[in-house]
């Protein structure tokens, strides 16, 4: 008996993945309680993905013009520039990086005023806040590398991205980066 496939997300919860069929063909789906169908792989044509805030998905491999080293870096340098109180989240897209952030400071705060173990209620709390998109670096020259750099703009229904500056994405996730969870942020243009 082959072993299941599983895969745990950054909150901690563990999924199973199975085929099932449907008026649109037969797809894979995941889900958190396994069942004897349970697969012990995925198609080669498929991947696991995981949103920002954590949900879980079986999907068609998708072709991205971002190259992994890019992803790396601003994965790396990104953290070391924030305050402790903000986790970020890197997401790659065909032809983008969107930088998501999440601040816990004032969860912190709130966990020491509830009964119980501090710590378990920041963790509970932490899991419930959501990630948001704050800045994205939209690939424009693949052959020079160049990118367009946007922030998140609160002005306005939905989500609307308003340009900043084009460069490396090394400059500009190094120019842009530090002011993730600052006020500086909206001070951007």
């Amino acid at each position: 008996m082959s072993k299941k496939l599983t895969y745990t997300n950054q909150k901690g919860d563990l999924f199973y993945f199975r085929e099932v069929s449907g008026k649109r063909g037969v797809r894979i789906v995941c889900s958190q309680k396994g069942s004897a169908d349970d697969l012990s792989a995925i198609p080669e044509t498929h991947e696991i993905a995981e949103n920002p805030n954590g949900q879980v998905s079986c999907r068609k491999k998708r072709k991205s013009n971002i190259t992994q080293d890019e992803v790396e870096y601003a994965e790396s340098i990104l953290p070391s520039m924030m305050e402790p109180n903000i986790h970020l989240f890197v997401e790659k897209k065909k032809n983008a990086l969107i930088v998501y952030m999440k601040d816990v400071s004032r969860t912190k705060k709130l966990a020491g005023c509830l009964p119980g173990n501090a710590r378990q209620n920041l963790m509970l709390m932490a899991n419930q806040l959501t990630f948001e998109p704050v800045l994205k670096f939209e690939l424009i020259d693949k052959d020079s590398r160049r990118f367009a750099g946007f922030r998140m703009c609160y002005i306005g229904p939905g989500e609307e991205w308003m340009f900043l500056r084009e460069g490396r994405v090394c400059d500009l996730v190094e120019d842009l980066g530090p002011h993730i969870g600052q006020e500086s942020f909206y001070e951007l243009f």
